[in-house]
């Protein structure tokens, strides 16, 4: 799990980071790939998109309220030091952060990973 924090802060790049409001996103969304997949465990190779899940929750609850339902705009990418302003990199909207929404853009990959009952 660490790892997967480690990761998501990375990508952040932001130097003020919720690590915990980071490890509840990674959660929410492992605990959910379980239930559906019928797993104990979280499969591994889903983990750059429990990744992204949490970065793209950090990034808009850090820049809006939960009953929003604005679009954030990232202007901004910063990668080994540099930085580097555009018009806009990606826009997150409440959509990309509902999870029930995610699974469901997902859902053929995450299948994949199924345990079949008989």
């Amino acid at each position: 799990m660490d790892e997967l924090i480690k990761k998501v802060i990375e990508r952040l790049d932001v130097q003020d980071i919720r690590a915990d409001k980071i490890k509840n996103y990674i959660e929410t969304f492992q605990d959910k790939i379980k239930s559906i997949c019928k797993r104990k465990d979280f499969p591994e190779e889903l983990n750059y998109m429990c990744i992204e899940f949490a970065r793209k929750n950090y990034i808009y609850y850090s820049n809006t309220d939960e009953n929003s339902n604005t679009k954030v705009e990232i202007t901004s990418a910063s990668d080994n030091g540099q930085s580097v302003n555009f018009k806009t990199v990606e826009t997150i909207s409440k959509a990309d952060v509902d999870l029930d929404n995610y699974i469901n853009k997902n859902m053929a990959e995450i299948s994949n990973y199924a345990y079949m009952g008989w």
